[in-house]
């Protein structure tokens, strides 16, 4: 039997993919810089200070946290659903 943690690391939650200008919303785990990004938001009630959407995350970065919602201003994000 395959378990949460086992889906979030191989994916089988499913996932968004955004680009420039879009945004998503749900229960996310992690987020994968496919392609140098600026978030315009990103709402991660976990986070502590504030993350910054004035600097570029570069290609190949990924962020782990439990993220209910962002937007992207330029690049393309593939953002892995919780559940």
């Amino acid at each position: 039997m395959t378990n949460n943690i086992d889906k979030q690391t191989f994916g089988q939650s499913g996932a968004s993919y955004v680009t420039d200008g879009g945004t998503a919303t749900g229960e996310f785990c992690a987020l994968q810089v496919l392609e140098d990004a600026t978030f315009s938001s990103v709402t991660w009630p976990e986070l502590t200070g504030t993350f910054p959407t004035t600097s570029t995350i570069a290609a190949g970065t990924v962020i782990y946290g439990q993220i209910t919602a962002f937007g992207v201003t330029t690049g393309k994000v593939l953002a892995y659903k919780q559940v």
